[in-house]
């Protein structure tokens, strides 16, 4: 069986929010949506250096201001040469001053509905970029102080706080196992997914405490009921990609799957029809060798030591399991 269909499409706004998405596309549009119906104070995004003043404007439309911070450029070679390489989590780019002339690279910028709540974000915004050959460790101080401008419950900013060490911690194996199960249902709240947060379907985009947290569920459920006014039919496909099952590898790594999550009293298993891959783009090193046994199969099975592929009754591959990964449903 060959299940090569892509799973997850761009979600193109017919109304609210399209001058944004014009210039930036799908993957945070929802917290583009957030922040201009008042629900979140701050953003933070990137945008080409090309195209800034574009998104100026398309912000201004919507009441809004930018405050930039630095460019991130292109690194040439791996990060085996980096001071600090080793550390590098999820961005992996050259540190740029923002000139306004620069010609190549993303400038991160933070987004308000005012300028001092932007400017005060920028403070803590810095990321780990590589600047002379040189990655350096964020304090965790300053990830807490960021988290609260922007608008993540304390909660999931003190989660994070702990367990965002990549060497010692999967931050999704650590939130599943801070998930109170209860039988019968699925393991999380689709309200709480996050694994979608950069392809333009989550109703937030942090790392949440547990996959049933409640104040990420009272914060996404905030942004559900007011954009449904506005942009329904993005409610509609939201709602239907998020309570799709997910085999998680790591953060932003991870299959989503049409089809049904069985739990066990050995493990899980899924029944699935087509099926698609997201890899991390810092860390190609952690990508699987197996997936595409997984597209010619229509049914999983995880237990504690292995994963088996399956196409009808024939196993087509047994691949040995790291702890960290992990099946999970929403509901």
């Amino acid at each position: 069986m060959e299940n090569h269909a892509i799973l997850v499409k761009d979600y193109v706004p017919r109304s609210f929010g399209k001058e944004y998405w014009n210039v930036k596309g799908p993957p945070q549009y929802p917290m583009f949506a957030a922040v201009a119906l008042g629900l979140k104070p701050v953003m933070d995004d990137w945008v080409d250096v090309h195209d800034y003043e574009r998104l100026a404007d398309a912000c201004a439309a919507y009441g809004l201001v930018m405050a930039p911070d630095i460019v991130f450029a292109p690194v040439e070679g791996s990060k085996e040469g980096i001071i600090g390489g080793r550390n590098i989590t999820t961005t992996y780019s050259r540190g740029e001053k923002f000139t306004g002339q620069n010609t190549e690279g993303q400038v991160h910028i933070l987004i308000a509905r005012d300028k001092q709540a932007a400017s005060d974000a920028r403070k803590w915004a810095w990321y780990s970029l590589v600047i002379n050959g040189r990655s350096t460790n964020k304090p965790f101080v300053d990830h807490l102080r960021y988290g609260k401008c922007l608008g993540y419950p304390p909660c999931c900013v003190n989660f994070f706080r702990t367990y965002n060490n990549w060497h010692l911690f999967s931050n999704p194996f650590e939130t599943l196992k801070n998930t109170a199960f209860e039988n019968g249902n699925a393991i999380g709240s689709h309200y709480c997914n996050n694994f979608l947060m950069d392809k333009g379907y989550s109703y937030i985009h942090h790392l949440p405490c547990s996959y049933r947290c409640k104040a990420s569920t009272a914060l996404a459920q905030e942004l559900e009921k007011k954009l449904d006014t506005l942009e329904p039919a993005f409610i509609q496909t939201a709602n239907r990609l998020l309570r799709k099952p997910l085999l998680v590898f790591g953060e932003q790594h991870f299959a989503i799957f049409d089809g049904e999550l069985q739990k066990t009293a050995g493990g899980a298993s899924i029944s699935y029809r087509a099926c698609q891959y997201f890899r991390n783009p810092s860390r190609p090193e952690e990508n699987i060798a197996f997936f595409d046994e997984i597209q010619a199969g229509d049914a999983l099975v995880m237990n504690d030591s292995h994963i088996l592929i399956k196409d009808g009754t024939t196993t087509i591959r047994k691949a040995e399991r790291k702890k960290e990964w992990f099946l999970i449903d929403f509901d």
